[in-house]
This record gives C-alpha cells, structure tokens and sequence, in this order.
C-alpha cells in the first residue's frame, strides 16, 4: 500500500511540473562580446585601459575573427589642488575621461558612443624616497579605470538595442 502512494505522489509531483522551464533569462548575455573585439586605445596611460579591457572583455584574436571594433581615448587632466609654500603640491586631483565607441564591423548593429569620466585625488609625498606614494597612484589609477571599463561593459549589455542586434547575429 506504501509503495502504491509513494507511486502516485511521484507521478503527481512529475506531471506537476511539466511546464517548468530551467532557464535563467536575462537582459543580456555577459560573455556575448567576450574574446570578440579588437581595441584601439589612444591617450596617456593606456597601458592600464588595455588590461581592464582584456580585463572585462577577453583577449584579442587575429581581427579576421572579431565582429566588433572598439576605440577608447583617454583625456587626463591634472590639477594641484593644494600647494605648499615651497611650491610643492600636497594633493594632485586626477580628472580622466574615457570616450568609447563600439562599432560593428557588418554595420548590422548602431554604433555606441558613451563617455565615463572619473576623479581621484593623489598624495605625492616630496620627503624622502617616494616608491610607495608612486606604487599608490599606480594602483589608485588601475582601479578607477577597472571601475570605469565595467560600467561601460554593463552599460552595453544593458542597452536594449544592441543586445536585440546581438542576438539576430
């Protein structure tokens, strides 16, 4: 009698969820554009823009392979913010900008252009060696841009039209 109920219990429970589906959907699919692009980036400091595009982005292949081109200019500007009286500056505030345009190379999908601009304020230290104040810009840098290189990724896989370009290709 216990194995008939188990039975019946089971075949209730499986024809109960015959229209479940297993599929998690979303807006876009986040290796879309991975190892399919091929970088441009012009400006200072570039060196850090490359890596937290192949960061975010994946590697370059031969450009054969790749669908799509993106450009990134780098604009720094930097300003003294606080100056000592022997004309030393004690803060450095960083404003860069990145400009981005991602075009298709089929033309099938609208060019995207989008700006990111980020600022950080910097702390030379002029006594003394200054390794670790250097090492600190460095790293302040590549985080600001890594920031900056993820929005953008986001901000493309989010945008409705060029995820709908994306999947008719």
């Amino acid at each position: 009698m216990r194995q008939i109920s188990f039975f019946f219990v089971g075949l209730l429970f499986i024809s109960s969820c015959t229209d479940i589906e297993f599929v998690l959907k979303n807006k876009g699919d986040a290796g879309s554009l991975n190892n399919k692009l091929t970088y441009e980036v012009s400006g200072e400091n570039y060196e850090y823009v490359t890596e937290a595009l192949i960061k975010h982005f994946g590697s370059t292949k031969k450009e054969s392979q790749n669908t799509y081109l993106l450009t990134v200019e780098i604009k720094e500007e930097t300003i003294k913010t606080s100056i000592d009286t022997n004309q030393v500056s004690s803060s450095v505030q960083y404003n860069v900008g990145l400009y981005y345009t991602l075009i298709d190379y089929s033309n099938s999908c609208k060019k995207i252009q989008k700006t990111y601009k980020t600022r950080f304020t910097h702390y030379p230290k002029s006594e003394g060696h200054n390794f670790g104040s250097d090492k600190a810009l460095q790293e302040t840098y590549k985080i600001s841009v890594n920031e900056n290189v993820a929005s953008f990724k986001n901000f493309v896989l989010n945008n409705e039209e060029f995820i709908a370009c994306l999947n008719e290709g």
